[in-house]
């Protein structure tokens, strides 16, 4: 499939990213609807369920990415992450409780939510023991992630428009156990370099890292904003089919995944902080052309705006992370991971907030003002990588 990666084991590592993709495809994008719909759950209440689950995440997967730098075995603790998010999807299928949800979600997904960073950890460790360019194998790792995305939402919301939320979940739980399978059966050990000393554990980090991270995260907000609202937006407001939310992010999905490929290469030529300053760009425009659309060809035209945005945003920023602190990959890899999910709680939050006392419309202006601070912060982060550089 992938040009860079020719032998079987470079393949498993491609494979397991998209089945780990495919469990979060079939269940992220419809928990707002979810909530909403199916547990009437007020829209202020969303950020509830968003920041208990994120910040138990948080502290989970950071101890578990901390670990891993240490030797622990990253292969293990991805099992043990999604057995917890297989779990949780269990009890997400039947219950119709929101404090049950609440707890499931800070008791079991909240360590599920460690599965990703662990698959990414385990592929760098990959990467770096065969040798290969660790940038265009991120760029595909995040391009199969996108490919889990082009299936997921699109089946996702016709299965719940047909047969219900809980139809969604199963599928959702089946290639969470295929995934538990494909790694016990498939997936070796990696062998790892552990830190020799303290000194070199604990190296600073430098305040740019930080302003990178913030950067993540403000990407990842105006995106959950936005994709938060969409279902709500399309289908209350605007009175479009139930299909047109899975529809748009399936189109999205395809689109970026040659982008975020093209992204790799690219970056050899332009640096990959200016494609990230220029996917922001695209993100505002996007975003403020969604706010004015009413028509679905108009969505789908504008999708092309937002494929740029998220195809430099996620293909590069996983790798410019790892690049500030090469020798600490198991703790760049949950950084990364984690700024996703604070994305993940702010955006949810946000729009749960603006949709409470405005409309779910209203929320696109808000995902472009998130989107131009971000541009902002990376300019921020230009100048300070700068001035690291020039003392040392």
């Amino acid at each position: 499939m992938f040009s860079v990666v020719q032998n079987i084991p470079g393949k498993l590592f491609l494979t397991l990213s998209l089945l780990t993709g495919l469990v979060s495809a079939f269940v992220n994008p419809i928990m707002i609807y979810f909530l909403v719909e199916e547990l009437q759950t007020e829209p202020m209440y969303i950020g509830v369920y968003t920041a208990s689950l994120t910040i138990s995440g948080l502290i989970i997967s950071q101890w578990l990415g901390t670990m891993a730098d240490k030797g622990f075995s990253s292969r293990k603790m991805y099992l043990l992450a999604t057995s917890g998010m297989v779990l949780a999807l269990l009890v997400y299928s039947q219950t119709t409780s929101f404090i049950v949800v609440v707890l499931a979600g800070i008791s079991l997904m909240a360590l599920g939510n460690a599965a990703m960073p662990q698959m990414l950890t385990i592929s760098r460790q990959w990467a770096d023991n065969n040798k290969v360019n660790v940038g265009s194998f991120n760029g595909q790792i995040r391009a199969c992630i996108s490919l889990a995305w082009m299936i997921g939402p699109p089946f996702g919301y016709m299965l719940v428009s047909a047969y219900g939320f809980t139809s969604s979940f199963l599928v959702a739980i089946f290639f969470g156990v295929v995934s538990l399978l494909f790694v016990i059966f498939l997936v070796p050990e990696q062998s790892i370099k552990r830190v020799k000393n303290q000194q070199e554990e604990q190296i600073k980090i430098p305040l740019s890292f930080w302003f990178l991270t913030i950067a993540v995260i403000l990407g990842s907000t105006s995106n959950i904003i936005y994709s938060s609202s969409l279902p709500l937006y399309t289908i209350k407001e605007l009175g479009l089919p139930g299909y047109v939310p899975g529809l748009l992010m399936g189109i999205v999905a395809c689109i970026e995944i040659p982008i975020m490929l093209f992204s790799s290469k690219l970056s050899k030529k332009i640096a990959k902080k200016t494609l990230m300053m220029s996917g922001f760009c695209f993100a505002m425009f996007f975003y403020l052309g969604i706010y004015h659309a009413s028509q679905l060809w108009q969505f789908i035209v504008l999708q092309l705006a937002n494929a740029v945005f998220y195809g430099f945003y996620a293909g590069l920023g996983l790798t410019l992370l790892q690049e500030q602190l090469p020798t600490r990959i198991g703790f760049t890899s949950a950084v990364y991971s984690n700024a996703i999910k604070i994305g993940l709680m702010f955006g949810s939050t946000a729009t749960g907030i603006i949709a409470q006392y405005v409309n779910f419309q209203s929320a696109n202006l808000a995902a472009a003002a998130v989107a131009l601070l971000a541009l902002i912060v990376m300019l921020m982060f230009s100048s300070l990588k700068i001035k690291e550089q020039h003392k040392t």
